[in-house]
């Protein structure tokens, strides 16, 4: 099978350097050895269910060294517009198709890959177009799930800022009928509303401190460990907890 032959489940990660809130964040280090993008990938390629994993990019110069990390992490990186994120999820899937797509965003080092099986796995077994999580989890634990035709059906047809930027958004709030399912979130960090995603410096701090901490008691770097961390200690959620997620919307 040649690399761009069609595979059944395929994640694409998103990630570009120019993010407004923190410049170059998904080349920042977590730990001594890894890039957060890095530690994206790591996660991504630790699912079971994930036949390809394609780091989908910018074409502008600053995005240059995510095609640096994506190629030393011996993964696909594919480039395309810096704004219109649907366009480039769909020009990635037209070069490198696939039944199934997951969403992955390359700022969410924390991502659980056996929960992003338990995903697929749902999204297969329903025959959905559109996959999420329902129920109070760690922001930046979980992930989206789609299906190949869909995705290519919404490049084509989705239209405004709104729908373009953020991906899925069309799935749920556009203009379509598509057929959803949503996966409740497992007991084993249910009800953990930690932020666990970085936009921001504090969110930076927080991953690095949860990384030392970790680190120093031979632990792995991990969203079981993380969040078993966080309940013994939940003063370190206060790093971050003045931090807003921004919405799709804005």
């Amino acid at each position: 099978m040649s690399k761009n032959d069609s595979v059944g489940v395929q994640a694409i990660i998103q990630a570009r350097a120019g993010s407004t809130r923190l410049h170059r964040k998904t080349l920042e280090r977590i730990g001594p050895y890894r890039t957060m993008l890095e530690w994206v990938i790591h996660r991504t390629q630790q699912a079971r269910l994930i036949d390809r994993v394609v780091v989908a990019t910018s074409c502008q110069s600053n995005d240059d060294d995510v095609v640096v990390i994506a190629e030393k992490a011996g993964v696909i990186c594919i480039r395309g517009s810096e704004d219109d994120v649907l366009g480039r999820f769909a020009q990635t899937l037209a070069h490198y198709p696939a039944l199934t797509v997951a969403r992955i965003t390359g700022d969410n080092p924390l991502l659980d890959s056996q929960f992003l099986d338990e995903m697929i796995r749902a999204h297969v077994d329903s025959e959905s177009d559109y996959t999420g999580a329902v129920g109070v989890a760690p922001l930046g634990a979980t992930a989206e799930v789609v299906s190949g035709a869909a995705l290519l059906l919404a490049g084509k047809e989705a239209k405004g800022a709104n729908f373009r930027e953020h991906v899925t958004p069309f799935f749920y709030a556009g203009p379509k009928e598509f057929r959803r399912f949503a996966l409740q979130v497992p007991d084993r960090f249910v009800d953990r509303g930690y932020r666990l995603t970085v936009d921001t410096e504090d969110d930076l701090c927080l991953m690095r401190e949860l990384y030392g901490r970790l680190s120093k008691a031979g632990k792995k770097f991990d969203l079981p460990n993380a969040v078993a961390l966080l309940d013994s200690a939940p003063e370190l959620a206060l790093i971050n907890s003045s931090v807003r997620q921004k919405g799709w919307s804005e």
